[in-house]
């Protein structure tokens, strides 16, 4: 399964299928967030993800970001704040840039921005159960 294959799932697509980090559906109800999975804690029994931190200068201004960034937006904007996830397995989690190994979609997962850097795309986010 690729990136696209997983936005599918959601009834969403990118923009590209060769660099999107996103996905929105047509009527704008469904966002679609990439979220590393090394990124992806559980504190006190809900999962949380958190990139607000992470040293940004390697892909802040790749078009996936940018894109991510438009739809972190938009979800909070027109979503009530959330958004589904898709999982992320980083071949070298120390790299700049990532190279994806593995994804998938977490169906049962509904999250919702807490946070949100609009310079960077930075974010952190919970699952609402």
């Amino acid at each position: 399964m690729n990136l696209s294959d997983c936005f599918r799932h959601f009834g969403a697509k990118g923009r590209n299928a060769r660099w999107s980090w996103s996905a929105r559906s047509e009527d704008g109800r469904v966002i679609v967030i990439t979220l590393w999975k090394d990124r992806v804690s559980v504190v006190d029994g809900n999962v949380i993800y958190n990139d607000v931190d992470v040293d940004t200068s390697a892909w802040v201004h790749r078009p996936g970001n940018r894109e991510r960034l438009e739809n972190l937006c938009w979800a909070r904007d027109n979503c009530d704040g959330f958004f589904r996830a898709v999982v992320v397995v980083a071949e070298n989690i120390k790299a700049q840039p990532r190279r994806i190994v593995q994804c998938y979609p977490q169906p049962n997962w509904n999250m919702r921005i807490l946070d949100l850097n609009e310079g960077t795309g930075g974010f952190r986010a919970v699952h609402i159960r």
